[in-house]
């Protein structure tokens, strides 16, 4: 329904405007507060009046305020919008085609918005939808697919449905959406229009998937606001240099510069660099340098975009990023004259990605680097071999190429034995042809790597074939000898080139191969982790993004990668890889095109924003414009009130002062009293006859309210009735406690509060019983109902109880009472009991089993434990009407004693009665306490452990 510009979505709740009428009328006729006036009942006749229609009407104030509250929430629920958008029309099913793609994370909030107009265009047309999306899910063991399209669903059922969806980090697959469309004819026959919800940017399939559905229904695409144009700005790549790092973007052209900021985070996430950039206009690359010390570039693991959630936006480094320090191990007399000549191939395919020093072995070793590179033999070994085992056993990586030398080398650093010969590292050999390089093995780090045609090898160290040569052997040759070598030592690893690092025996050092190999190697030399030297090509996901670039740990669909040449998939997302220091980077950026050129839409396509500015939700306005009034009709209520009283209050203070200017107060009120009575109709006062029948009515009712109550009298007989009440009664009622039985000896009454003091304590710091002070009962003159426990310890000679009290105390146990009676000497016998209690009902007593639910309802204890080892009675048959929850338990055990907290209180109670009591143990106070835990837990919550007790026999009978 919709009025000018203002559409209701849920019109039917307009109807409720009928009520208006309805509720005017009923707060209209409900009467005002009733004045509050003094007695006695002559001065009701002050101030009254005949104005029945103040009497029986509400202020008018009121009902227009209460009638404004209830207009406000009636229109909220009808739902208004301001400005409302039709997406689709309002007959037939809609397809809803969601781009939940790397590309929508950045304008989420505005594809949500999106999704929830057109819900309520559904809701408000009663259309049923169909909901497909763009980016593959992974299905089944290893393969992936888009996911089945839903529908057709209600629109509470697609609004759950929308409110699942979230952006995945990799590319849509349109044509697989526009088959799996096409062979769903009933959504062809049933849809009238569909709607796709996307950006601009162009990808492979978009146009050709919109050119399909455009000719079987009316198609609109709905896209982020033109001036968005955060979302297409993507991170491509991330390099180190000599002053720190360059970052490379790719975005959609900008009409006009655009500022942006980089962040950079360490391995905790926080936040080590923000760098302010600007992008310029007309372009759709851009190159920023940021200058950075070494040691900072080495923490970055991350790096995004300020206000962008989006993987594509968030570039994570790995362990390759980390620079390298490596050592290459030169002979004391050469200079940097030589460097130009012998190591220039290995000086630049190391020094972009890694800090090179040349030196000796000994300065070397004292600098740590994280790999030795060695060209030949070592020198100065012969000195250095303990300090050159101890870095490598602590995680050093070890480098060795082949030399010209005639020395022999040293086993003890090589990963293979090469044949000996008259050569360095064990002869050579040459070949009437050069061999080639073949194809690096799964198990290799150079997995992957493409081989150029043109590498050939002239000479290379033979390796002695022992039974694990090909777990060692990372290159090798097209007739099979090994080229590249590597065995783990403890934490650390040592490689050998079975070739120089000269072009003399092979054009590898000469090749781009060379270069991509020691970029494979030198993030193995991590420094982060070094507590496995394993080596692994198919690397395990340590953690992945998801679409807004957020890191958690991957679900069991991710499987392991290798290599890093394919774009992020469902079973491959972009994310860390590898574990013991083998952190491989996989990132969405560098695969992503298409940013520079718009989508060229079919002409049949409607384009429309997905979010209009002139749109408003007015039913959160409505809300509070009724929470307002509610809150100023309460205030004003409130004040009349507060008023009304304080009007009452002086006019009850000016009549009591007015009263005792009379003759005895009493006499004067009796006076005005039959003055008023005997008036007749015509009197001095102005008073007519209706005026005096309704005065006579005024006083007939105000006597009768007295009479009833209603009206609070100064009644002496109430008052002293009310305080004859005993105020233990009160106080139980309002807060529960535990009681004990009045004994008449007042040491053992004593060392009862004390017990019981002690045992609520407890109850307080452990459990959730929150009980009041204990208090003393006498079933004579208090009653019984208010106490869920009473403790009654025997005493010798105790007077017989009044038929009154047998009656109270049996009507206490009848209603679901307990009470715990304590001999108080190791005598539990049931028959004793009978005797001291003639004339209670005390039921059939038995000795309560090990299982029993006071002994499980929260500790579990195997005894009523006490002062004694006295069994305990309980009774034997309790009524099913109480949930079987015994009324009477029966022992000897002196709880009482056993409970108090300090031992002054049984000292107290052996000087009085010349009787003391043994040291109770620490153990035995405690357990005591424990069975009294339980035993108040018993008496407030019954028999509701009973299942847990009987627990074996019931997953007995389930198992059945």
């Amino acid at each position: 329904m919709t009025f000018n510009a203002i559409t209701f979505l849920y019109p039917a709740f307009l109807a409720g405007l009928l009520l208006l009428p309805v509720l005017w009328l009923i707060i209209r006729s409900a009467p005002r507060r009733p004045r509050r006036i003094h007695f006695p009942a002559a001065r009701l006749l002050l101030g009254a009046t005949n104005n029945r229609r103040n009497a029986e009407r509400a202020p008018i104030w009121q009902t227009i305020l209460r009638s404004l509250i209830l207009l406000c929430l009636i229109l909220a629920a009808a739902h208004p919008v301001l400005n409302k958008n039709d997406y689709a029309p309002d007959n037939g099913a809609i397809l809803v085609m969601v781009d939940n793609s790397w590309s929508s994370a950045a304008h989420w909030p505005q594809y949500r918005q999106g999704m929830k107009q057109i819900v309520n265009q559904a809701r408000l047309n009663n259309q049923p939808v169909f909901i497909a999306l763009t980016a593959p899910e992974a299905a089944g063991a290893n393969d992936i697919a888009l996911p089945p399209i839903l529908g057709p669903l209600s629109p509470h059922a697609s609004q759950d449905a929308f409110d699942r969806i979230q952006p995945r980090p990799w590319a849509p697959d349109y044509h697989g959406l526009g088959n799996l469309i096409s062979a769903r004819q009933d959504i062809i026959n049933a849809i009238s229009s569909a709607i796709f919800v996307t950006d601009n940017i162009a990808a492979d399939g978009k146009a050709t998937l919109a050119g399909d559905l455009s000719a079987v229904s009316p198609l609109i695409v709905l896209h982020p606001v033109a001036d968005a144009n955060d979302g297409s700005i993507v991170i491509s790549g991330l390099s180190r240099n000599r002053n720190g790092m360059s970052v490379n973007l790719r975005h959609s052209p900008l009409g006009s510069d655009k500022p942006v900021t980089l962040v950079a985070r360490d391995s905790r996430g926080q936040v080590i660099l923000r760098h302010p950039a600007t992008l310029q206009s007309g372009t759709t690359t851009n190159r920023i340098e940021v200058a950075l010390p070494g040691d900072i570039a080495n923490a970055i693991q991350t790096v995004g975009l300020t206000g962008i959630e989006s993987a594509a936006a968030l570039f994570q480094t790995g362990a390759k990023w980390q620079q390298r320090k490596v050592g290459i191990i030169v002979s004391s007399g050469e200079g940097p004259v030589l460097l130009s000549d012998r190591y220039f191939f290995l000086d630049r395919a190391i020094s972009p990605y890694a800090d090179i020093s040349y030196g000796t072995l000994a300065n070397l070793l004292a600098q740590k680097p994280d790999i030795l590179v060695a060209t030949g033999n070592i020198p100065g070994l012969g000195s250095q071999q303990g300090q050159l085992a101890s870095w490598l056993d602590n995680g050093g990586m070890l480098v060795r190429f082949a030399g010209d030398s005639a020395s022999s080398p040293d086993d003890r650093f090589l990963p293979v034995t090469l044949r000996m010969g008259n050569r360095d590292f064990g002869g050579s050999m040459s070949w009437e042809r050069p061999k080639r390089l073949t194809a690096f093995a799964d198990t290799s780090p150079f997995h992957g790597l493409p081989i150029p045609e043109d590498i050939t090898v002239n000479r290379q160290l033979l390796a002695e074939p022992d039974r694990d040569i090909v777990e060692k052997t990372w290159a090798r040759l097209t007739d099979g000898t090994p080229l590249i070598t590597s065995m783990a030592k403890n934490a650390g690893r040592i490689v050998l080139f079975h070739v120089t690092p000269w072009a003399d025996w092979s054009n590898l050092p000469m090749s781009g191969l060379f270069v991509q190999i020691w970029q494979r190697i030198l993030p193995l030399a991590s420094p982060d982790n070094q507590a496995s030297s394993a080596i692994q090509a198919l690397l395990p996901a340590q953690s992945v993004l998801d679409g807004f670039g957020h890191a958690h740990q991957p679900d069991p669909t991710v499987l392991g990668l290798q290599g890093t040449a394919a774009m992020p998939d469902p079973r491959h997302p972009p994310g860390i890889y590898g574990q013991n220091g083998q952190a491989v980077a996989h990132n969405l950026g560098s695969f992503l095109t298409g940013l520079d050129r718009p989508v060229n839409w079919p002409d049949q396509v409607q384009l429309k924003t997905l979010v209009d500015d002139n749109q408003m939700d007015l039913a959160a306005i409505c809300v509070f414009a009724a929470f307002c009034l509610f809150l100023l009709d309460t205030l004003i209520i409130i004040l009349t009130g507060a008023n009304s009283q304080f009007q009452g209050y002086r006019r009850g203070r000016k009549m009591r002062a007015t009263l005792s200017q009379s003759d005895g107060g009493a006499k004067g009120s009796n006076a005005a009293h039959s003055k008023a009575a005997t008036q007749k109709p015509g009197a001095a006062g102005g008073n007519n006859g209706a005026q005096n029948r309704l005065g006579m009515l005024v006083i007939l009712a105000g006597s009768m309210a007295a009479a009833c109550g209603l009206l609070t009298l100064p009644n002496t007989a109430h008052a002293q009735e009310n305080s004859q009440a005993p105020q233990s009664d009160f106080r139980a009622a309002l807060h529960p406690r535990l009681a004990y039985m009045e004994t008449g000896v007042a040491a053992i009454d004593r060392l009862s509060k004390a017990g019981l003091t002690g045992l609520t304590e407890t109850l307080r710091r452990r459990t959730a019983a929150d009980l009041a002070t204990p208090s003393m009962v006498n079933p004579q003159t208090d009653d019984l109902s208010f106490y869920p426990l009473i403790y009654w310890p025997l005493t010798e000679g105790q007077n017989e109880m009044s038929a009154y009290g047998r009656e109270q105390l049996n009507r206490y146990l009848a209603n679901g009472g307990m009470i715990l009676i304590d001999s108080r000497d190791r005598e539990v016998e049931p028959a004793r009991l009978r005797r001291l209690l003639a004339g209670v009902d005390i039921p059939t007593l038995a000795r309560a089993p090990g299982d029993h639910i006071v002994f499980r309802s929260f500790y579990l204890l195997d005894q009523a434990y006490g002062r004694f080892d006295a069994p305990l009675w309980v009774d034997a048959r309790p009524d099913p009407r109480l949930d079987g929850v015994a009324s009477v338990l029966f022992g000897g055990n002196d709880w009482a004693a056993s409970w108090v907290q300090t031992r002054l209180e049984l000292e107290r109670y052996g000087e009085a009665t010349s009787n003391p009591i043994d040291d109770i143990s620490p153990r035995r106070h405690e357990m005591a306490l424990r069975f009294g835990v339980n035993l108040v837990i018993y008496a407030l919550t019954g028999s509701y452990k009973g299942d847990q007790v009987h627990l074996p026999a019931i997953l007995e009978r389930l198992g059945r």
